[in-house]
């Protein structure tokens, strides 16, 4: 075993309490990390458990939404839609070697705003975030509707990115590629073009 400062916040494998990044800990390969002072662990025994994490019965829908995609072949599902208040939300799945593999990560322009994880459990500032959880619930509700209002204001598709052209694409907000791996509707309808008056 070695002795050390834990980098990051973790669990003791001794007294299955959580401890923060800074604590003094011992940690062996195979065993984990526990601390190094077994009065630690009776203090922090002694020491009410925090209350669980807040959860968001919400979320079950949005992550079926993503996970259908990636069962039609996405990758990475991520999508786009319009923020409450303003401003781009974009939502995705955590990949197998993050920290909650699995996880729906919420973004509000360039911030960080929680995730929900496959429990239910809710981490983050969208723990208390009802004005975002409420859009959530909108966007999973009806994610058609989200991605049209999403396109209309940014002239980008909801799911890509990618500029829309098509006169279908610019009404539905995303393109006819996007929505065979999203499961929605789309009608092509060409793009318009200017013709010269004589």
């Amino acid at each position: 075993m070695t002795t050390m400062l834990s980098k990051f916040s973790g669990t003791c494998v001794r007294c299955k309490r959580r401890f923060g990044a800074g604590t003094a800990i011992q940690w062996g390969r195979g065993v984990g990390a526990m601390h190094a002072d077994p009065a630690a662990c009776a203090a922090a025994l002694a020491t009410p458990p925090p209350p669980p994490p807040a959860t968001w019965l919400g979320g079950t829908a949005i992550f079926a939404f993503l996970i259908a995609a990636k069962a039609r072949g996405l990758r990475h599902p991520k999508a786009r839609f319009l923020a409450p208040g303003g401003g781009e939300l974009r939502l995705s799945l955590s990949g197998p070697a993050s920290k909650v593999p699995g996880s729906l990560q919420v973004v509000v322009g360039e911030d960080w705003r929680g995730r929900v994880e496959p429990d239910g459990s809710v981490q983050g500032p969208l723990a208390t975030d009802l004005a975002l959880q409420d859009a959530l619930v909108i966007i999973a509700t009806d994610p058609a509707q989200a991605a049209h209002d999403y396109g209309a204001l940014m002239c980008r598709c909801s799911f890509c990115g990618l500029a829309l052209t098509d006169a279908g694409s610019v009404e539905v907000g995303y393109g006819p590629t996007c929505a065979k791996k999203w499961g929605l509707p789309h009608s092509p309808r060409g793009t318009p073009a200017v013709q010269a008056v004589a």
